[in-house]
């Protein structure tokens, strides 16, 4: 069970507060971290915990921050090999409230020096993986090339398109499974996502672009797996959640490793709603993500 992670690195620079402050408002935080992040690492780490063996390409900078992040990925038994390491690494200013709500600014740093000659430099990495998990905190262009040529290679692709941009159906053609958010799935399908079924009618709209499934987190309602047979819903676990960073980079990791683990599509998902459930109960992004050990023994 080989999976190959293709995106950000990021150092998230986290500010707790009461409450997430308003256009022009200026607010006290009551606790500050550095936490290692991005959205390529965390589901590269992510998947490690769940016991996948799990190459990273990608970018940090040659500061203290990029020493930092491969020093995080190495210990969660991440191999980064594909890691390069050039200018400034990447940061994440987050804020988080006290009921678990966030907003997030990234300053993408490395993250915007990866390139398509990157990739083919390491290209070994793809061809030995099972699957390929993307996000869009890189260059799109990159993007884009890694998945016409993941695909090519007969590899499973898995793409996190976050944060929302457009997508063209060239590109979406070659995606497996596309595991979009309510609001990246407003964006990308430009239709409402108000209700299960205005969700499901819009997943069945990009479904038309390639695709073979998407499945999208909705938060507290769960998620909702589509394909061409039909949706299925997905209940969420009841937990009191604490900090939503990471949740839907986890649920997407833990996705991939369900189904390069051999599980049917909904039992895969139903185990990704189970370890996001997990990470929102915790603080900050990597140090939020738990094991499989740890998964496998939560009551919920």
């Amino acid at each position: 069970m080989k999976i190959a992670v293709v995106g950000s690195i990021n150092m998230d620079l986290v500010s707790h507060v009461h409450h997430l402050p308003k256009a022009g408002e200026t607010i006290s935080s009551h606790d500050f971290r550095l936490i290692p992040g991005g959205k390529g690492a965390n589901q590269a780490v992510a998947a490690a915990r769940l016991g996948a063996h799990v190459s990273m390409i990608g970018m940090v900078g040659e500061d203290e921050n990029g020493s930092k992040m491969l020093n995080s990925l190495t210990e969660a038994r991440v191999h980064v090999e594909g890691i390069k390491r050039s200018g400034t690494t990447g940061m994440a200013f987050i804020n988080v409230s006290d009921d678990g709500e966030n907003n997030i600014v990234l300053v993408p740093g490395a993250n915007a020096k990866m390139s398509v000659e990157h990739i083919e430099q390491n290209l070994s990495i793809l061809v030995e993986s099972d699957v390929v998990l993307l996000q869009l905190e890189i260059p799109l262009p990159v993007v884009e090339y890694v998945v016409k040529k993941a695909s090519g290679l007969g590899k499973l692709v898995i793409l996190n398109p976050a944060p929302a941009q457009a997508l063209s159906p060239e590109l979406l053609q070659y995606v497996h499974t596309l595991t979009p958010n309510e609001t990246e799935l407003a964006s990308l399908s430009g239709m409402p996502t108000a209700t299960l079924s205005e969700v499901e009618a819009a997943a069945k709209k990009l479904l038309a672009s390639g695709p073979k499934r998407v499945i999208v987190t909705l938060g507290e309602k769960g998620a909702l797996l589509v394909t061409p047979d039909g949706a299925t819903h997905v209940p969420a676990c009841r937990v009191e959640p604490v900090d939503t960073t990471a949740a839907g980079d986890s649920f997407t990791a833990a996705f991939a490793v369900g189904i390069a683990k051999g599980m049917p599509e909904a039992e895969a998902a139903a185990f990704a709603s189970r370890v996001a459930a997990i990470v929102v109960t915790r603080r900050g992004a990597q140090p939020s993500l738990p094991t499989l050990a740890e998964v496998e023994a939560h009551a919920f």
